[in-house]
Parts: C-alpha cells; structure tokens; sequence
C-alpha cells in the first residue's frame, strides 16, 4: 500500500506555490464574497439548491488557504532569514473587504456571473508573482508584511505576530519564490 499525504499536494517538494495552488489562493480570496452573495440571494428570493451549493463551496474555498499555511509549516524547509526592512500589508484588505459589497450594491442576481469574474480575476492575478493579503486568514490574525531581505529581493511574509522592526525576523519557510511563513 502507498501512502500519499493529502497536504503534500498543496506544497510540492520543491517548495514553490505552483500556479494552480496559486489560482487556488486567489480564488479562496474571493470565497466571502460568494458566501455573502449567495446568502443575500436566499434571504430575497428564499432557497435554491444552487444557492446552498455555493454556500457551500464559498465556505470549503474558505479553509484553503488554512490547508496551505498547514502543510508550508509541516513541509517546507525552516531557512534563516536576515531582513532589512518590513512593514504592514494589512490595508491590502480593504480592497478585498470593499469588493465583497459589490455584488450585494450591483444586486446581483445570477451566481454565474460572479463566478466569471472571480475566476477570471483570479487566473489574471495568478499570472503575477504577488500574492495578496487573504481576509480568511487575516480573521484569524495572521499578518501580512511586505519585507525587504538582505539580498535585496522584497517578499510578502505572512506571520501569527505582529512585527515590529525588521530584527524580529529570524527564521521563514519558503511557500514560493515571492511568499514566506515566518517560522
């Protein structure tokens, strides 16, 4: 019998987010808002099987980005990392918050088409190395930074603390080339 872990596919072995798990974050990003879209559409015109379906799945996309954080901490490699300077993402999240009550303002009416846009947007967004502040995980305080390493290059850490200056940072795990865990 072989064993294959479930988390193993969200980090592949080389350590890099590939661009399907990526589209994936992305995707779960915009969970919410399917959640919030769909439980207005069964308050105003009651229940559809379609309506709790993507209730449904709005709220599965909702745990993702956890099974990811999950296997970057059990799976990827505790590197020491020197920073020269970091500072806050977390207003990034305002944009994520404000694009939730669009489809409620818009009065949205066909789930398909906020689906569209959503996986539309975030093929678009997956294309690029940035990865953005996730409000799921941002309730549930974790912190994004945006962090300048020795080396030079500029990262998106995520982390359970708040960080106060650069020193603070020790040790990372690399999730992709642009986006680390502090360890």
């Amino acid at each position: 019998m072989i064993y294959c872990d479930p988390l193993s596919y969200f980090t592949p072995r080389t350590s890099n987010m590939n661009s399907v798990i990526r589209t994936l974050f992305f995707l779960s990003a915009f969970a919410p808002a399917v959640v919030l879209t769909a439980a207005a559409q069964v308050y105003k015109s009651g229940g559809s099987l379609q309506a709790y379906g993507w209730i449904g799945a709005g709220a599965l996309a909702c745990v993702f980005p956890f099974l990811v954080i999950k296997a970057g901490e059990s799976q990827a490699q505790l590197l020491a990392f020197t920073a020269k300077k970091v500072e806050s993402q977390d207003w990034l999240l305002v944009v994520f918050i404000v694009s939730y009550f669009i489809p409620l303002v818009s009065n949205l009416e066909n789930l398909q088409v906020l689906a569209l846009v959503a996986v539309v947007a975030a093929v678009l967004l997956a294309t690029l190395d940035a990865i953005p502040c996730h409000p799921m995980l941002h309730v549930f305080r974790y912190r994004f930074y945006k962090v300048e390493g020795a080396n030079g290059m500029v990262y998106t850490l995520i982390s359970r603390r708040k960080l106060l200056s650069a020193a603070d940072i020790k040790m990372v795990r690399q999730l992709s080339p642009q986006l680390l865990l502090e360890g």
